[in-house]
């Protein structure tokens, strides 16, 4: 699927910027969270526009990549040509001087500029000269943007050269559940949480998604086949990280794909030192690739923490792609999928479809009956006889909730009664109002259970209401 979805907030901001007389703004996100295919968008038949992909090239290398792509792009000037080796400073303030002369504006699209910052220590005070010389005067637009999270993200802080200089700066996030589903509009409710199981909230994987097809023949196409375009997707993100070691970080996620969520059960599983593991783990959770869950009404660094995966996606392949290639080197990927991954979507999608729920839970299902969300966590006490699958606190009041992935089952009135008891044994808090119950279901509800809700002001969030727009 090629069409463009959503990214209204992004491209309103990007837009209001480049209505401006000039510009500097700085856009970072998750590799394959769809920048490059943003910004391609949004400068789409802009005849004033240099566009640059940076690489892990030599300083010297990519300035003259960048002089070839101003030369095909038209721009430059007379005194261009004869700059072919000349430094980055050099070659930019021609540029834009070339611009000024002609009084043609501008834009100037650095993308995955944080390997031109490693090949080129000083590009970030360059950029800083050239701005504060020629933004003044108009006619100037530099987008910087990249996917080193930590660099991009520190490049307008104070001390450095940019600080206090841009005017936009945009953390572009993965596609939420609803927003994963839109790539597979006619489908069933079911099958479009079982579509962000599978593919996540990446841009470039729903791409490759293909809306006439089911979920089983779209895996197996674009997933499982040994030459399927992302057989080898999450790997390649860690092979494009700097990690320490990528093999400590695929045991890692092996571990926590499989459902070992807390820190000393990995540390064992894996035969790891506590200090070795918690590199990692940092190093996992810097690039965004796993997110750490501490407990509702603990704070950061609480002993009481799970760690998860942070896109549907890496899951899977761990779980599902990674233990199974030597079975898929020999076997047809439809029969792998149909006697090993099949069978375990059930046990696989209950974790995918809690965060399901927290997204929509933070996003505003509860909005008619319970006002905004301050907060929304899961709850477990230390021995886990206690679990609570959602807390979401709305000013005074806490909302219990538990969520139930049945696909194609109603859920039961046995539901809230496991809900009433693990929330009467928790100890918290009951807020102003009292406890408050609510069920988010993937299947809907019996009627029994209906009734049994209304009786007690229990909220019952079904698939129709976690998929509508809106």
């Amino acid at each position: 699927m090629t069409a463009f979805v959503d990214r209204e907030v992004e491209m309103a901001a990007f837009r209001e910027r480049f209505a401006k007389p000039s510009s500097l703004s700085l856009l970072y996100g998750r590799r394959r969270v769809g920048k490059t295919f943003f910004l391609q968008h949004i400068l789409k038949g802009n005849p004033d526009t240099v566009y640059f992909l940076a690489d892990e090239s030599p300083a010297a290398s990519l300035a003259r990549r960048f002089h070839t792509e101003v030369r095909h792009a038209g721009r430059g000037g007379a005194a261009w040509e004869s700059a072919v080796s000349a430094d980055w400073g050099t070659l930019l303030t021609l540029l834009v001087q070339g611009a000024a002369l002609d009084a043609r504006p501008l834009f100037l699209v650095f993308d995955e500029c944080q390997y031109i910052l490693d090949a080129e220590p000083p590009f970030a005070s360059v950029i800083q000269r050239l701005w504060d010389q020629f933004g003044p005067r108009g006619g100037l637009h530099i987008v910087l943007c990249g996917s080193a999270l930590g660099v991009l993200s520190r490049l307008g802080d104070e001390g450095q050269p940019l600080y206090g200089r841009f005017d936009l700066r945009a953390r572009m996030a993965p596609f939420d559940y609803r927003l994963a589903a839109a790539f597979a509009g006619g489908w069933t409710p079911t099958e479009r949480f079982l579509l962000y199981g599978v593919f996540g909230g990446l841009a470039r994987h729903l791409a490759e998604v293909d809306p006439a097809r089911p979920l089983s023949e779209n895996a197996v196409r674009a997933i499982l086949g040994p030459l399927s375009p992302l057989h080898e997707a999450a790997l390649d993100v860690l092979r494009s990280e700097r990690l320490t070691s990528r093999s400590d970080a695929a045991g890692v996620l092996g571990c926590i794909a499989e459902g070992e969520t807390v820190f000393g059960a990995i540390a064992a599983r894996l035969g790891m030192t506590s200090n070795r593991l918690d590199h990692v783990l940092k190093e996992l959770s810097d690039l965004e690739i796993v997110r750490r869950e501490v407990r509702f009404g603990d704070r950061e660094g609480s002993r009481y923490t799970r760690y998860r995966c942070a896109d549907p996606f890496v899951r899977f392949w761990f779980r599902f792609v990674g233990p199974n290639r030597g079975a898929l080197a020999g076997a047809p990927a439809g029969l792998v999928w149909r006697e090993r991954i099949e069978p375990r979507l059930g046990d696989y999608m209950g974790p995918i479809f809690e965060e399901i729920a927290r997204q929509a839970v933070v996003g505003g299902v509860l909005l008619r009956r319970f006002g905004p969300i301050d907060e929304a966590a899961p709850y477990w006490s230390r021995d886990h006889s206690t679990e609570i699958d959602l807390v979401a606190r709305s000013s005074g009041t806490l909302v219990f909730i538990e969520c139930k992935w049945r696909a194609g089952g109603l859920t039961d009135a046995a539901a809230l009664d496991r809900l009433r008891a693990h929330v009467a044994r928790s100890g918290l808090g009951k807020g102003d109002d009292g406890p408050r119950l609510a069920l988010i279901s993937a299947g809907g509800f019996a009627d029994q259970l209906k009734r049994a809700a209304e009786a007690e002001r229990c909220m019952l969030v079904g698939p129709g209401d976690l998929l509508a727009e809106g």
